[in-house]
């Protein structure tokens, strides 16, 4: 048995209240996509999964301020299903549609991908080249942090015991700017990274700025 005790918060103020409890015992769980397969090959081991998967308060995509917003729940079908993110964060839709089968882009989230912390994570050089933020949360309150600021090393985060990542803030693409991600893997589907690239880029008239 990988783990011993699954819990199933039912609001964000529960979960926060058990990822306090369990501060550092405890990995949060929502498509499992990652986290299972960790768990298997003895990664980042824990005999205790939260699953925020009911927490339906974390799962939206919109629009504020100028920033596109979409909740820790949001999959990767999700942002490729969805007009406004065609429209203002296309490298991101288009990082979203290369990640696995339908099956996994189902079920696996954006906020997932992110805190696994793979340099081969298609959505983390899309993000970065849109200028993301993440809102991270935990009892007592909220910090923003850039995610070009999320990631101190190979696969570690600056996630701290008893906190969870909310929301990814992305500045929506003006008219004026347009943007592009690629990647290249051993075969044609279903390939894990060799190497990705994203990019935005803002023009006046004819030039780049």
């Amino acid at each position: 048995m990988m783990w011993q005790t699954y819990l199933q918060p039912t609001s964000v103020e529960e979960a926060l209240e058990l990822l306090q409890q369990y501060a550092g015992k405890a990995r949060l769980v929502a498509g499992g996509t990652d986290v299972l397969v960790e768990l298997q090959r003895g990664v980042r081991p824990t005999t205790t999964l939260i699953d925020v998967t009911a927490l339906n308060d974390l799962k939206y995509i919109g629009e504020e301020d100028g920033y596109i917003i979409m909740g820790a729940l949001t999959t990767h079908n999700d942002v490729v299903a969805s007009p406004l993110c065609v429209q203002r964060a296309l490298p991101l839709v288009q990082a979203c549609w290369e990640v696995g089968a339908p099956q996994i882009r189902t079920r696996a989230t954006i906020v997932g991908n992110l805190v696994t912390a793979s340099p081969a994570n298609d959505t983390i050089a899309a993000l970065m080249a849109l200028g993301a933020e993440l809102v991270l949360t935990r009892q007592g309150g909220e910090r923003v942090v850039a995610l070009d600021d999320f990631y101190p090393g190979f696969r570690r985060t600056v996630l701290q015991p008893g906190e969870m990542v909310r929301e990814i803030r992305i500045p929506a693409l003006t008219d004026s700017q347009r943007g592009l991600f690629i990647k290249l893997g051993l075969r044609r589907a279903q390939a894990i990274s060799v190497i990705d690239f994203a990019i935005v880029l803002t023009f006046s008239g004819d030039e780049i700025v």
